[in-house]
């Protein structure tokens, strides 16, 4: 039996899928897309006049351009929450706005042009580019492709073609197809605390006081990654098991992002976000002295 394996980075095509019985059009959207806020999606992407879908509808699916646009949309973000004092952050905020709107329409290239001019207006910093991927075949003649970053990469052995997504690693066993793909883990969206909060801590023996940080759950995620930077510059990579991390903080201001997990792929990072921690101030002690008869 003729084996082979061919690598290409490629744009792939849109596909569609079946709606299946008593299922609406926000459940078709977690299903396929990991989001059920990408019903407004699939709603403008196949002309539906309302929500309400019928089974055994067929229903086509965004294709490689909503990646690409989400992409730019999350580094956006991030851009824009880094830049307090940027002097045209109205400008770029209401830029990514419009993206976001063009993104719920469906129109993936629109939303990626007004992500990148939003980005543009409040970053000196070259864009990220891409970083490729990477094979290796061991003795057996089994091959493993991991693809760091950038558009998926497509494997194809026996005749089957699958895609392999950015932090997403394959192994193709020799003579076998692929194994079937797994939908892209979503992004997490942080819930606590509140964008620019200031947290005032009790000081406690042993060290600071935890800080509780916590994000929406990701269908699919065996874990997650946080990353928390302080303003001079340190650097934290906590795992957690739950959406939901406890964690010691010493005063300052802090930086923060999430990314959803599993034994083979990583999300994309959420929106990054701030906060400030204060340490309460003790109170003072107060001592009231009787007086005596003593001379």
């Amino acid at each position: 039996m003729k084996s082979s394996l061919l690598l290409a980075l490629l744009m792939l095509a849109p596909t569609e899928v079946v709606v299946r019985d008593g299922e609406s059009l926000a459940q078709v959207a977690q299903r396929t897309l990991g989001d059920r806020g990408g019903a407004s999606e699939l709603k403008a992407l196949n002309g539906l006049k309302d929500d309400a879908v019928a089974p055994g509808t067929k229903l086509k699916l965004p294709g490689p351009d909503r990646e690409h646009a989400q992409r730019s949309l999350t580094t956006a973000r991030n851009a824009l929450a880094q830049a307090d004092k940027a002097a045209r952050r109205e400008e770029a905020a209401a830029k990514l706005k419009e993206a976001e709107s063009y993104f719920q329409g469906a129109r993936y290239e629109d939303a990626a042009q007004a992500a990148d001019g939003a980005w543009k207006l409040v970053s000196t910093s070259p864009p990220p580019q891409p970083g490729g991927f990477s094979v290796a075949v061991d003795d057996k003649g089994n091959t493993t492709v991991e693809s760091k970053s950038g558009p998926p990469v497509r494997v194809e052995a026996e005749g089957v073609t699958r895609p392999v997504y950015a932090g997403e690693s394959v192994r193709v066993e020799k003579g076998q197809p692929p194994p079937p793909p797994r939908a892209p883990l979503g992004v997490p969206q942080l819930t606590q605390p509140p964008h620019k909060q200031k947290l005032t801590v009790q000081p406690a023996k042993g060290g600071p006081s935890p800080v509780t940080l916590s994000w929406k759950p990701v269908e699919g995620a065996e874990g997650y990654e946080v990353e928390l930077v302080s303003v001079r510059g340190e650097k934290r990579q906590l795992p957690a098991n739950t959406h939901q991390l406890k964690v010691p903080l010493s005063a300052g201001a802090w930086r923060w992002s999430v990314r959803a997990v599993t034994r083979e792929a990583r999300s994309e990072a959420s929106a990054e976000q701030s906060f400030e921690v204060a340490e309460a101030q003790a109170k003072p002690i107060n001592l009231h002295v009787k007086p005596t008869n003593w001379k």
